[in-house]
């Protein structure tokens, strides 16, 4: 039932049944011939005023959103196949690295890995939104991963200032409503017109936008463990396959739900209507354990890279 109440809602978001660009669907509409409810996360009241559980799992809890882990590890210590068998395989690559914004204060890299088999291209966006960290954190390991076959750029962190900061914005902006950005805007535009000028370059068969969401009160979106998309068209079976998957338990920790269309301004939705460019966000939820969310982000990049023939 779980995956007929999907496909109904991801035919709806295809076909233009979505909410309005600037709000996020975070649940199919009623099925008229289905009374079961679609898979919305479910909220329980605790004794403890500051927690909520959801889904089954407590969480420490503000009132407007949940209260993010410590982190108990160093990242920089750590690999990616640390989190994901999938990289054990250590295979031959070039690997060459290059900027983005140079000397601006939004100074990233990006890291173009090349394995010795031809194949697809492949880029990885992560972290647009710098205190979403296990997004960046993944990004910073896939930079030194190797792979079989194709191309692979890995972007991270893509909002560097944000990441050092520890905060969603460049500057007051959020710069995942800034695409395609301005080449002479504000320093979120910049980053962000650096960013689609070089996935336009690039040409990839499929962007991965890493993402975490946090924020869990009334009337705004729970967006973790979800896969959102603005168009399906050339990642239909890709993009079905991975998320019965998840469903499954075959791939995460937890099943990841659908949502769509990405909000306009978003690296999502702008690369999939100004480029053509079939792009899946991926985001994980901060109330876990930050080990649980880089693995998790990890698996969906390796499973992609799998399902492509790359490794």
């Amino acid at each position: 039932m779980k995956r007929i109440l999907t496909l109904l809602l991801a035919a709806l978001l295809l076909f233009g049944c979505s909410q309005p660009a600037e709000t996020k669907q975070t649940s199919a509409p009623e099925p008229t011939t289905t009374p079961e409810p679609t898979a919305e996360p479910t909220v329980e009241p605790t004794e403890e005023p500051n927690t909520v559980v959801i889904d089954g799992e407590v969480f420490l809890y503000d009132g407007f959103s949940v209260v993010e882990p410590e982190v108990t590890f160093d990242i920089y210590e750590k690999t990616v196949s640390d989190f994901v068998d999938d990289f054990d395989t250590v295979y031959e690559v070039d690997r060459e690295s290059y900027l983005l914004t140079p000397g601006a204060d939004t100074e990233t890299t990006v890291v173009k890995i090349t394995g010795r088999e031809p194949g697809p291209v492949v880029y990885v966006a992560a972290g647009i939104h710098g205190n979403e960290r296990a997004a960046w954190y993944a990004g910073l390991m896939l930079q030194n991963a190797t792979i079989k076959a194709g191309t692979l750029y890995v972007l991270a962190p893509a909002n560097a200032q944000g990441a050092r900061l520890n905060r969603r914005t460049v500057g007051d902006e959020d710069p995942n409503r800034c695409f395609p950005g301005d080449v002479n805007g504000t320093l979120a535009q910049r980053i962000c017109y650096a960013i689609f000028h070089d996935i336009e370059e690039k040409q990839p068969e499929i962007l991965l936008d890493l993402h975490e969401a946090i924020v869990y009160s009334a009337g705004r979106d729970y967006l973790g463990s979800n896969l959102i998309y603005s168009s399906l068209t050339g990642m239909e079976d890709l993009f079905f396959d991975l998320l019965f998957d998840t469903q499954d338990g075959k791939v995460t920790s937890r099943p990841f739900n659908v949502n769509g269309p990405g909000p306009a301004g978003s690296m999502n939705r702008t690369v999939a209507e100004e480029l053509g460019i079939p792009a899946i966000t991926v985001e994980t939820f901060r109330g876990f354990q930050m080990e649980r969310r880089v693995s998790d982000q990890l698996k969906i990049v390796a499973y992609v890279l799998r399902y492509k023939g790359m490794l």
